[in-house]
């Protein structure tokens, strides 16, 4: 439940707020009265750093693990060198601090550039927010699914408050969101025109559809339990011959959905196990062979692929449409359109991001923050997986 630690990025592993009053020029408040950062009119709370250390720590401590030393039973990891995504070495508690001080100055950036730029975010956007942050906080993110797990349990003993949580995670990605728009959207300081969109959009996605056939059958076990059975070699063929067929029909300027049409017809199903997307290939999740095979087709063409072996083995029939027909549906839809051009200047705004955050005027509250440092959320890990916290006061929350 933390944020992506490149400040910036809309694509925060779980979107969450800050406060209302963020907007007003107010930020989160904090019991005993203690700040992190500030600027001119601008104040963050020193429960502001601490979610942000400890954001930075979580990272951190995914490239440690990549050490050949490492000990889970042990942070003497936070004196040595780590790696980051982006190929930096660094000190591991260093690195921690100054990425957290980085989020820090981000927030104050944002807050800043939403102001010069006359951006108004609705209350009712900033309602939906801080209601969202609050359910997180209360009962987590999956309570809905039967998991209640508050994120309170797991900041609020390091001093994190309520407020201080929503103003770092999704009021934070709200307000990102929102000057994004601001700059890049009609009438913005570096708006983006239909025609580079369109450009963008024709040179960088792919329309694809596919069809996977399971090359295995699932059963129960006596006790119950899911298990998969390798169908036969003939059985294969079957399946084989059959997505061959269905590509040599497309080949010859078929209809996919006729395609799938036959199939549901042939297997007796009335549900359509076939997925399509309009999406920029390098990014998505579908798996490497199936984004090889996709990539290699030309446009209009089809193509058959076996992924895995044995009980795991799937046969896929690959399609690719022709993404010169999708631009009027397509970024014509407002949500598509926002994607679009966040594909085409997320990387591009987060430099920017960081660019005003090198610049920005602020002072350091050192005394205070030097008092938080990285051991304070160590958790030893034992190798049996049994896990022992580090002993630590709990702190009034911030």
């Amino acid at each position: 439940m933390k944020p992506n630690i490149k400040v910036g990025s809309f694509l925060l592993a779980i979107v969450m707020m800050f406060s209302v009053f963020a907007i007003a020029g107010c930020t989160p408040t904090t019991l005993n009265k203690e700040w992190s950062y500030k600027t001119s009119d601008n104040e963050l709370a020193i429960g502001a750093y601490i979610y942000s250390l400890n954001a930075a720590y979580s990272q951190a401590e995914s490239f440690a693990k990549k050490l050949d030393d490492y000990d889970s039973t042990s942070d003497k990891w936070l004196d040595e060198k780590i790696k980051d995504d982006d190929g930096n070495e660094q000190v591991a508690r260093e690195w921690i601090k100054d990425q957290a001080k980085k989020m820090c100055l981000s927030y104050l950036v944002v807050d800043e550039q939403l102001k010069k730029e006359n951006v108004n975010i609705g209350q009712a956007t900033l309602d939906s927010a801080t209601s969202q942050a609050e359910t997180y906080w209360n009962v987590g993110p999956y309570a809905s699914q039967g998991y209640v797990m508050p994120m309170k349990k797991q900041y609020e003993k390091y001093g994190v408050s309520l407020d201080s949580f929503a103003y770092c995670t999704t009021l934070y990605n709200t307000k990102y969101e929102a000057l994004f728009k601001a700059v890049y959207g009609k009438g913005g300081s570096k708006e983006v025109s239909d025609a580079d969109l369109t450009k963008y959009f024709k040179e960088n996605y792919t329309d694809y559809s596919y069809l996977p056939v399971n090359l295995y059958t699932s059963t129960k076990d006596e006790a119950g339990s899911s298990k998969n059975v390798a169908m036969s070699d003939k059985e294969i063929k079957k399946v084989e011959d059959q997505l061959n067929g269905y590509k040599n029909d497309l080949n010859k300027g078929g209809s996919f959905d006729d395609v799938i049409a036959s199939y549901k017809k042939s297997s007796g199903s009335e549900k359509d196990s076939s997925v399509s997307n309009v999406e920029v290939l390098d990014k998505s999740s579908i798996g490497k062979e199936l984004k090889e095979a996709i990539g290699k087709l030309k446009t209009g063409k089809a193509e058959t692929l076996k992924v895995g072996s044995g009980d795991s083995a799937i046969y896929y029939l690959v399609y690719k449409k022709d993404i010169n027909k999708d631009v009027d549906s397509y970024i014509g839809n407002e949500s598509n359109r926002a994607g679009v051009l966040a594909s085409m200047k997320s990387d591009e705004f987060s430099k920017y991001i960081d660019g005003l955050a090198e610049k920005l005027k602020y002072e350091e509250n050192t005394s205070v923050i030097d008092k938080y440092k990285p051991e304070l959320f160590f958790v030893a890990v034992e190798p049996t997986t049994a896990a022992s916290t580090t002993t630590a006061s709990d702190k009034s929350s911030k």
